[in-house]
């Protein structure tokens, strides 16, 4: 058996595929039947456009390489990461002192968009990077950690009825792909940047999003019931109307239940 433990590539975003996509062979090899990823390929970015290099002109002659405000923080920390999809500087709740950089790597998800809460962790190699890199340019006396966002599991629980001539399997797959989409970290929230970093989660946004959706008979009964979920064993909690997140926190889609009629 051959194994690659790793390997780069360029091309972007469009490189970052889920685990089995990685299925065709360029080229025939002897004795190799087929081939499959077993882990996802992440990390790929696109190219800095011309609007972002706009304003990290402006933000880098202001700060001049230190680490003094928030904005100072994610910056910095861009520049020395461009792997890393979001990052957000909040302060540190338990230490006033100190304050704690979030970082959400580029993710894909499955074909409804459902993403493994494993890679939503960013590689070691890449924490370690930016915390060297912003520890040598903090103010001395400033508590710094570096760290994934604390994920809050959520299950939405949908019952609705499709419109006459609809496929209901059909309706189901868009419901759910509506759903991921809207609690998805790099490309859910209300202006599609990703689900915003402590926002609380409310019912009636998943109604919203389901209006959207040409085979839901907005008309008829809609239930959408939501429910916290436990990092460790998957158990629901009791249903709520509200989820109210720290600000150190981001949602995460744990297997939404669609039925359709």
């Amino acid at each position: 058996m051959l194994r690659v433990d790793g390997y780069r590539t360029g091309g972007g975003r469009r490189g970052n595929v889920a685990v089995g996509q990685v299925r065709v062979l360029k080229t025939s090899i002897p004795y190799v039947s087929r081939v499959e990823n077993r882990a996802p390929a992440i990390g790929g970015a696109e190219a800095e456009t011309l609007a972002d290099a706009k304003t990290r002109g402006p933000l880098l002659l202001r700060s001049r390489g230190r680490a003094v405000t928030t904005e100072d923080f994610e910056q910095l920390a861009r520049d020395v990461a461009p792997d890393a999809a979001r990052v957000c500087c909040v302060t540190d709740p338990e230490h006033p002192a100190g304050v704690r950089l979030l970082v959400v790597p580029h993710v894909v998800g499955d074909e409804v968009g459902r993403i493994q809460r494993a890679d939503l962790d960013p590689p070691p190699a890449t924490l370690e990077r930016i915390s060297t890199s912003l520890d040598t340019r903090r103010l001395v006396g400033t508590r710094l950690l570096v760290q994934p966002p604390d994920y809050v599991w959520l299950t939405a629980v949908v019952s609705l009825t499709a419109r006459p001539r609809f496929d209901r399997a059909r309706v189901r797959t868009e419901v759910l792909r509506a759903l991921y989409r809207l609690y998805h970290p790099l490309l859910g929230g209300p202006d599609g940047g990703g689900w915003p970093f402590g926002r609380s989660v409310q019912s009636h946004e998943v109604h919203a999003a389901l209006a959207r959706i040409p085979g839901v008979d907005m008309s008829q009964r809609v239930r959408v019931l939501m429910f916290p979920a436990e990092a460790d064993t998957g158990r629901r909690g009791e249903p709520v109307e509200r989820l109210d997140l720290a600000d150190t926190a981001l949602v995460y889609s744990f297997e939404h239940q669609v039925r359709v009629s």
